[in-house]
């Protein structure tokens, strides 16, 4: 539709500037300016539809703008926790998880065709999936989500209660991580920005005997709900 109206107002334009006696040109910019208006509000519902149909989306694609080149040193996947400045660097074999989570998951990051790609399986305390990342296809599992948010860059996911579970942000050579994992026994893992003005930096917190519950708190990086505010950053 938008090809067919750009080629019929060069051609209106084309034979009102070559051949005035067959079209007048008060009506060659006539007919111009309604195309022109035409297309623009062509553009203009594509958008607006574009953007209901990603309110509603619960899978996805995270792109990293950065194409991350090996020069004279080579090029590890780095993790920060959340934007705390703490950054583990992972040197081992591609392919292996930065880290073992539980006997049915982990956290793993690469990089594959110059680009950092995250896997990972977030559940809620109940051992209910809330969202999957497999090589930054992200999707979301809206029965045991309250609400999520996204950028091309960027992801956060809540559960059911509202509490913010997963959070990935690629930033310039690394990705932003935090998350809060559990298993099937209500065991948990935060990997996790320090909110404790006297110890900044990362945290990783376990649950045991003597801790039952995870008690950190995950800040979100979007406005909510996503319905008034898709992508919109804080």
């Amino acid at each position: 539709m938008k090809i067919a109206l750009i080629v019929l107002t060069f051609l209106i334009a084309l034979i009102g500037w070559f051949k005035p006696k067959t079209v007048s040109k008060p009506i060659t910019i006539s007919m111009v300016i309604l195309l022109v208006a035409a297309f623009i509000f062509q553009i203009v519902v594509e958008l607006r539809e574009q953007k209901e149909k990603a309110k509603s989306l619960n899978t996805g694609v995270l792109k990293h703008d950065r194409i991350l080149v090996s020069g004279s040193q080579r090029i590890y996947p780095k993790m920060e926790f959340g934007d705390s400045g703490t950054i583990l660097v992972w040197t081992g074999p591609q392919g292996q998880p930065l880290f073992k989570i539980f006997d049915n998951n982990s956290l793993m990051i690469v990089i594959e065709n110059n680009q950092l790609k995250v896997s990972t399986k977030i559940r809620d305390p109940n051992g209910h999936v809330v969202a999957e990342l497999s090589q930054n296809e992200w999707k979301v599992n809206k029965n045991n989500s309250f609400d999520r948010n996204y950028t091309k860059n960027a992801l956060e996911v809540k559960d059911s209660t509202g509490d913010v579970l997963l959070q990935v942000r690629f930033v310039e050579d690394r990705v932003q991580f935090q998350g809060k994992f559990y298993d099937s026994n209500g065991g948990g893992i935060a990997l996790v920005k320090s909110l404790d003005p006297h110890r900044k930096g990362g945290l990783i917190e376990i649950t045991g005997v003597n801790h039952p519950t995870l008690t950190a708190k995950i800040e979100p990086i979007f406005n909510y709900p996503s319905e008034l505010h898709l992508g919109e950053l804080k």
